[in-house]
Formats: structure tokens, C-alpha cells, sequence
């Protein structure tokens, strides 16, 4: 059974290839923020024992890490790149009041590369995405850690074609959710 997928502004004619998260790593940072709080929480209780100083310090330790940890899954949750049949959408949430929606038109699209930068990146298969489009102020649209970005390089560039009259491939009809 095939899974309907939609969004907004969605045209009648337009199908989903690939609805795509930044890669889970992008949280590593998170993760390690939360086990240095935890360290902290660790010495105030080896340094003052169970008392009202290290009481209030668990307390707050505990606040900043769930409030912090939400903000950053909120992001990741939101952080969205979609492919359709018609063009390319980058849905870049920075904050919960701070969202950016940038879109290429396959047919605008002139040039399509991708970089792995860094050990990291290279062992787990992802990277940044630049699509170079015509007939806007700013040409480059940038999709910032997105998983095997070779993969996703050539659907854009395989349904940039078939959007020019090229020609197509054979599995870009075909829906991915990562």
C-alpha cells in the first residue's frame, strides 16, 4: 500500500519523491551538552553532598536539560527537506518562531553538487547539498546535512532532466521517507 503524503502549498499535480531529515549526528552536539550537565550535577553532589545547594542545582540542571533538549528536538523534527516531481523544498526551522522556506523549481536548476566534509560525515554518509538555480537574487540553495547526499544528488539531477524535457529515470516516480 502506497503511503499518501502531503504538505502545504502542495500543487494538485505535484508527487513526493523524497521527504528527507538532516542526519540524526546533527544532534551529537545535544547529546553531549546533556552528559556535561550531568557531569556538573555529579560534582555538586560529590562536593556538597545531598544539601540545599546541590538540591537546587539538580533542580535547574534538570530544567536547562529538558527545555534545552526540546528546543533541539523541536528543530531537528521540523528541519525538513522535500523533493517532488516539480521542484526542490528546504524547510530550515531555526528556533520555535524561526522558520525559512526556500524552493527551486526543477526547471530553474543549473547545477547540482554535494560535499562530505570531515571524518564524521564520511564515515556516516552525509553532507551539504548545493543547488545552483537562475532568476533569483540569491542562486544557491544549500540542503545542510542531509543523508547520502550522492543518492539525493542524482534524483534532483534526474528529475531536473525529465523537468527540461531530458529525458528521466526509471525510479524517479518511486516515494522515499527518511
Amino acid at each position: 500500500m502506497k503511503e499518501e503524503l502531503e504538505f502545504d502549498n502542495q500543487r494538485k499535480d505535484e508527487e513526493i519523491v523524497i521527504v528527507s531529515r538532516r542526519h540524526p549526528w546533527v544532534l551529537a552536539k545535544t547529546g553531549l551538552i546533556m552528559v556535561g550537565l550531568l557531569a556538573i550535577l555529579f560534582l555538586a553532589f560529590l562536593i556538597f553532598g545531598a544539601s540545599l545547594i546541590s538540591s537546587i542545582a539538580l533542580l535547574a540542571i534538570l530544567v536547562i536539560m529538558i527545555v534545552y533538549g526540546f528546543i533541539r528536538w523541536f528543530v531537528f523534527a521540523n528541519d525538513i527537506f522535500i523533493l517532488t516531481n516539480q521542484r526542490v523544498i528546504n524547510i530550515n526551522q531555526g528556533g520555535f518562531f524561526t522558520r525559512r522556506v526556500t524552493e527551486a523549481e526543477l526547471a530553474n536548476i543549473l547545477n547540482v553538487s554535494y560535499e562530505i566534509k570531515g571524518p564524521i560525515k564520511s564515515f556516516l554518509n552525509f553532507g551539504d547539498i548545493m543547488v545552483d538555480t537562475s532568476g533569483s537574487d540569491n542562486n544557491l540553495l544549500v540542503l545542510r546535512n542531509i543523508e547520502n547526499p550522492h543518492f539525493v544528488q542524482e534524483r534532483i539531477v534526474s528529475l531536473q532532466k525529465k523537468a527540461q524535457g531530458s529525458g528521466g529515470s526509471p525510479f524517479a516516480s518511486k516515494p522515499i521517507i527518511r
